[in-house]
């Protein structure tokens, strides 16, 4: 077997690219666009009476877009389309091949195990699940082309290099091995050179420790429009998780001319916005915000304390270089007659303030997404499945996640499935590790001395100024604690390479050596180039950071789906719990009516309140004839329910004859409708 077909073989973990529809016992092949519309349609055809294919409308390239509607529909139920429901997406970077098969397995499984396990039938028939396999067809499409090139975008035809034409440029198999990697070519202006410990790896040059660039880095290709540049204009366009309206970049030529300007995120947000009974996103991304709860921007319209602006302070009476709750703010704003009689919120003087986008969970939801953060983490320990945390990706600018929770309004949990595992460092007998840090008490921490501490904050990547002197008097002050500094740590970016330290990527070298038997990179091997003359062809084979073998995934893609189906079995619920009626004279009865939420979350999120896209609970009673309302009113509202059996309850007082009967209702489009009759006696 030739070496290119290794590379591409096991690069990807194609053991097979034959096959129709998604079977577990089959696992060795990744779905191309077709084949992900034939597994779904090959699951409405075998569950006609619970599955039903969905076209939402056609990414930029004139593919499809489907979402799969999962729903039972016993006697008496709800309509799927008017009962609780949860979306799953995924794929929407186009590179994440994984997420769609995820998918695909979910897809399968609650299908499967309808009629046979309770937690899944019960879901079924009280909720609705509608999955996307795959978001971004165009760009998952690119994985099955050849030559393989590795890209996130869609299939918009974009005039890159601003020539009037359209995807002109893109990069070229120079050495025919079916792969696009990079070029090097010396240059005595260029910013790169070879990695000291690693050769095969570049890196920067840095001129602040004597360093000198030796080679300029491109893409392998051809300057093919002859405008002096390289493969600046390839096929396609726009990076749909950059491209949702929250937090946009505005001025990325990756993110899109304005949000929402592609075909496949108008479709996703309109089926979102027209579909008001979601009360989840779940979603299989490159994002882990599960690990990673750290969010993006320096806006802080939802955190816990920020700073008002010198010009603002003094005329509400605060001080310039002191941080304040949102609801300080409003109590000041109110206080200083500026509204004009005018209702103040925390929203309206975050705008003010000019505090931009929220980017922070906010403070009420934190409990419950800690809880699903400690239950996932306490999982994977479980299962044994490795997952380098300190490399989780939090929401992005612009994602469909940030989407999701901070516009859309309801909780959102998105996983990556997959990372390049991390070579595992033994540590030394004493040596100071983030595990025993999390079991240690101040009185410890304290005792290990700053040489040590220092020590460990180095070899866990914390930035240069994250020093020990400053931690222990933290700790000492009770300002922190160990257990919080490990949680700190994991979700620290790594601080920039130091002399001496190891390549970033030396890792996935590494692991791409042992796993892939050297097949993973591709050697540097010199090739006369048109008009660059002499280079070398070489570097990652595309696709290899997030794509792996498929067997690699096989434990993940078992345990997240069913991880996933343990979060939808907690959707909110809105349930009539019990009604009384208490006669308080001739015809006069006080009737009281229980509203409770079964569900694990509550009925909205604190953010979706925020946010304005959360309906209050709306409870209606229904008179029959000859009965009249005493006190309370013919509608009332609930603002929300808490989670785990919340209940509030809502009292009137009726005249009516005794042995005549009323409605009591109650409905908010993301839990739908309940009702009861009540007797006067």
């Amino acid at each position: 077997m030739n070496r290119r077909f290794v590379i591409v073989l096991l690069s990807v973990g194609l053991l097979s690219l034959s096959g129709q529809g998604v079977q577990e016992s089959s696992p060795a092949k990744y779905h191309s666009p077709s084949e992900v519309v034939s597994a779904l349609r090959s699951l409405t055809g075998i569950h006609p009476e619970t599955a039903k294919l969905i076209t939402i409308g056609k990414s930029q390239g004139g593919q499809e877009l489907f979402i799969l509607r999962i729903a039972a529909q016993p006697k008496g139920s709800e309509d799927p389309e008017g009962r609780t429901a949860a979306f799953v997406g995924a794929n929407i970077e186009g590179v994440h091949l994984g997420g769609t098969e995820a998918a695909l397995r979910l897809s399968e499984k609650l299908l499967g195990r309808y009629g046979t396990d309770k937690t899944v039938t019960a879901l079924l028939d009280s909720a609705t699940v509608y999955i996307a396999p795959l978001l971004n067809p165009d760009g998952a499409g690119a994985f099955f082309a050849m030559p393989r090139y590795e890209r996130a975008n869609n299939g918009r035809p974009v005039d890159e290099d601003l020539d009037t034409k359209v995807d002109e440029d893109g990069p070229d198999d120079l050495n025919k091995d079916g792969l696009i990697t990079q070029m090097r070519v010396k240059d005595p202006e260029g910013k790169w050179l070879p990695d000291p410990q690693e050769p095969r790896l570049m890196k920067m040059a840095d001129p602040k420790k004597g360093e000198k660039g030796l080679y300029a880095l491109y893409t392998e290709g051809l300057d093919n429009d002859g405008d002096g540049e390289y493969n600046e204009d390839p096929a396609g366009g726009v990076e749909l998780n950059r491209n949702f309206p929250h937090d946009f970049e505005y001025n990325v030529k990756a993110a899109g001319l304005y949000p929402v300007s592609e075909s496949e995120t108008i479709a996703l947000l309109d089926f979102l916005v027209s579909h008001r009974n979601i009360a989840l996103v779940l979603t299989f991304s490159t994002e882990n915000t599960i690990l990673n709860l750290q969010q993006t921007g320096q806006a802080k319209a939802a955190a816990e304390r920020v700073k008002v602006p010198r010009m603002f302070s003094s005329f509400l009476g605060l001080e310039p270089d002191q941080e304040y709750t949102l609801k300080e703010i409003v109590e000041a704003f109110r206080a200083s007659g500026a509204g004009g009689g005018m209702e103040i919120t925390e929203d309206m003087v975050a705008m003010f303030l000019g505090m931009g986008a929220a980017v922070q969970i906010d403070r009420q939801d934190m409990p419950f997404i800690e809880a699903v953060q400690k239950e996932y983490k306490d999982a994977l320990k479980e299962a044994k499945l490795d997952y380098p945390e300190k490399r989780a990706r939090g929401v992005g600018k612009g994602s469909f996640a940030a989407y999701g929770y901070f516009q859309y309004g309801v909780p959102v949990f998105s996983v990556d499935l997959w990372s390049v595992p991390e070579p595992k460092k033994e540590p030394a007998k004493d040596a100071l590790t983030a595990e025993t840090l999390k079991t240690m008490s101040t009185e410890d921490f304290v005792a290990l001395g700053e040489e040590k501490i220092n020590a460990f904050l180095k070899e866990q990547g914390a930035p240069s100024n994250f020093k020990a002197e400053a931690l222990v008097k933290m700790v000492k002050s009770g300002q922190l604690d160990p257990q919080k500094m490990a949680e700190m740590l994991a979700k620290m970016p790594k601080r920039p390479q130091a002399e001496g330290d190891e390549h970033p990527d030396a890792y996935i070298l590494k692991w791409a050596d042992a796993a892939l038997q050297g097949n993973g990179f591709v050697d540097w091997k010199p090739f006369q180039h048109p008009t660059l003359g002499e280079v070398e062809i070489g570097g990652f084979v595309p696709y290899l950071k997030v794509v792996p073998p498929r067997g690699e995934i096989e434990q993940s893609l078992d345990f997240h789906t069913d991880f996933f189906i343990k979060l939808m079995g907690r959707l909110p619920g809105l349930t009539i719990s019990k009604t009384e009626v208490e006669a308080l004279g001739p015809d006069i009865y006080q009737v009281t009516a229980y509203f409770t939420n079964p569900g694990w979350f509550p009925t909205s999120s604190a953010q979706g309140r925020r946010a304005r896209t959360a309906w209050p609970i709306s409870v209606r009673l229904v008179l029959s004839p000859g009965q009249s309302l005493f006190s309370g009113r013919p509608v009332e509202s609930i603002p929300f329910l808490d989670g785990s059996g919340d209940t509030q309850k809502v009292e009137w007082t009726v005249r009516g004859k005794k042995g005549s009967s009323l409605t009591i209702s109650a409905m908010t489009p993301r839990l739908g409708k309940v009702s009861t009759t009540a007797v006067l006696d």
